[in-house]
């Protein structure tokens, strides 16, 4: 175990965000009893969400003290109308400044095809966003084929250098290290100056994460994460990410240059769950163990 890296862990612990939904936020009315309002909220805009429900809970989250990042899923929005609705509601309704622009998915809904259509519209500076993420898939997307991705990755990093506003890249989830390590070694061949927020799972059953997992077409977290799974026990018992936190640390630790700064929690187990167990970790001293788990002092 390295000092260094356990270090690094801790910067994750009070550097962290985390994801909700509209309906998950409604079940609990606000979050403030379980989650520091240090830690940004991002808010999912899946396929069969209303985009007010987005803007209203963005508000409300702004209104208990976070700051809040909402999905801008672009072959959701219908055209350049819609979305300077959604981006004018978002900033003068909800009093957000940061944003997270996907793909959202292989269906295109409208006029909108891509994450740069909505960056080339220059409604983020209009309405005076600060802080934009666009997404980045260490395993690839069963949507888009890799040399799009790759495309995307070279137009995104040209484009953030006229802008106004700060950009990095937000993934995907998975669940080895070495997925982001591999993936970070081809940015670097494609001139990636963006900073990299990784997406975790929070602590969540073997099932649910190969649940999700099939769901999102992720190949090689999928491989992995059954190939855990060897008994009904196992596949039901809870699955903390302490190996992929220690690792993704360890790596920071001894690669100076990577732009790996932060991650980020898919609440997949739940968000009180979630939470909970940070704040558990966040608040205790604690080492890495032989066993490839955090123990508390």
């Amino acid at each position: 175990m390295s000092k260094e890296t356990i270090n690094i862990v801790r910067n994750f612990l009070n550097t962290y965000s985390i994801e909700t939904t509209p309906n998950v936020y409604e079940k609990y009315g606000n979050f403030s009893e379980f989650l520091s309002k240090k830690h940004n909220i991002y808010i999912t805009y899946l396929p069969d969400e209303k985009s007010h429900n987005v803007v209203k809970t963005a508000k409300k989250l702004k209104l208990e003290g976070y700051d809040v990042i909402p999905h801008l899923p672009a072959r959701t929005v219908l055209n350049n109308k819609d979305l300077e609705k959604y981006i004018g509601d978002l900033a003068l309704d909800s009093g957000c400044s940061k944003i997270l622009i996907i793909g959202g998915g292989g269906n295109q809904a409208g006029e909108i095809s891509s994450s740069m259509d909505v960056l080339k519209t220059d409604l983020l500076s209009k309405y005076k966003f600060k802080n934009v993420g666009v997404a980045g898939h260490p395993e690839g997307s069963p949507d888009i084929s890799n040399q799009d991705l790759d495309l995307a990755i070279k137009q995104k990093n040209e484009f953030a250098k006229n802008v106004d506003f700060e950009m990095y890249l937000a993934t995907q989830f998975f669940f080895e290290a070495k997925s982001l390590i591999d993936w970070e070694k081809h940015l670097n061949q494609l001139g990636n100056t963006l900073p990299i927020h990784a997406g975790i799972p929070g602590p969540a059953s073997i099932k649910t994460l190969i649940n999700y997992a099939r769901s999102c077409g992720i190949g090689n977290s999928l491989r992995f994460v059954t190939k855990q799974a060897f008994n009904l026990t196992k596949l039901a018992t809870l699955n903390t990410p302490d190996k992929l936190m220690y690792d993704l640390a360890d790596y920071i630790n001894t690669n100076k240059k990577t732009k790996l700064n932060k991650i980020h929690f898919y609440a997949f187990g739940g968000m009180k769950k979630t939470s909970e167990w940070l704040n558990n970790l966040e608040n205790s001293n604690f080492t890495y163990s032989r066993k490839n788990q955090f123990d508390i002092l």
